[in-house]
């Protein structure tokens, strides 16, 4: 990972000087830029080649060649600025030639992408060799000291973890409980006498409950009783209405045949 953040690096400076010295002069640029193609193309051409090679041999000299590529920009760059201050302005030709220099600057870079790209793929091929783990610690042998302080440490903690069992039950026991003091054996026997009167209280309340069960029995068999005999009365109310209007009815017919009959007896 170190060798492509170089490589990048470098190409990286190859192309803020292209860009910087295009938008400065243009044809100042295309003289320049010739004549540095012109003395390091071939040396940056060997430089991307021992890339390459190097890379795919020896991880370990990806440094070597990230230094060649870094004077190579670094010589590169003095020669674009001293090309700048010494040139004027050029032909049509020149600017044609420049054209022409610039597609080979272009390879040229190309070429140093691909030894980069060819580094990269060959250090992420280099096998990783992981670390094997501690072995676990022995065992000590029984009936050794090491082994009885083992077993003394052991039953320690156990004794730890079962006061602190007990300790944190009887705290929740003096936060239940009302009126408690410190003391543990103060806190257990006060719990004993809440729970005492918490199931003398629960004994009291289900006799209230029960006696309530039988109450409501009675109760329901009262109401009972007062439906049928409401239904009763009310036959009976209609029964006597019945009754009463047959009567006046009989009344009313006795009374149209009462002067038939004396008159019947005045006559024998």
């Amino acid at each position: 990972m170190a060798s492509n953040q170089d490589v990048q690096e470098v190409l990286n400076t190859l192309s803020t000087l292209t860009a910087g010295a295009a938008n400065a002069d243009s044809k100042a640029f295309a003289e320049s830029f010739s004549a540095a193609i012109a003395q390091h193309s071939a040396e940056a051409e060997a430089a991307a080649i021992a890339a390459v090679a190097a890379a795919t041999s020896a991880p370990g000299d990806v440094t070597h060649n990230h230094e060649q590529l870094q004077r190579i920009a670094e010589q590169h760059q003095q020669d674009v600025e001293q090309d700048k201050q010494g040139q004027h302005k050029g032909d049509k030709s020149q600017e044609e030639s420049t054209i022409s220099q610039d597609d080979h600057h272009q390879q040229v870079l190309q070429h140093i992408a691909t030894a980069a790209a060819e580094a990269s793929s060959t250090l992420a091929t280099v096998p990783i060799t992981p670390v094997p783990a501690p072995p676990p610690p022995a065992k000590p042998v029984a009936g050794s000291a090491e082994w009885h302080k083992m077993r003394r440490d052991n039953h320690k903690e156990v004794e730890r973890r079962r006061r602190e069992t007990i300790n944190d039950g009887i705290n929740d026991l003096s936060k239940a409980v009302p009126n408690c003091d410190k003391n543990k054996g103060s806190i257990l026997r006060q719990a004993v006498k809440y729970i005492q009167t918490i199931l003398a209280e629960n004994e009291r309340l289900a006799g209230e409950v029960e006696l309530l069960a039988t109450s409501k029995l009675d109760l329901d068999k009262f109401i009972l009783e007062k439906s049928v005999a409401e239904a009763t009365y009310q036959t009976l109310s209609v029964q006597h209405e019945q009754l009463k209007r047959d009567y006046d009815e009989l009344r009313e017919k006795m009374g149209e045949l009462e002067p038939h009959v004396a008159k019947k007896q005045r006559v024998d």
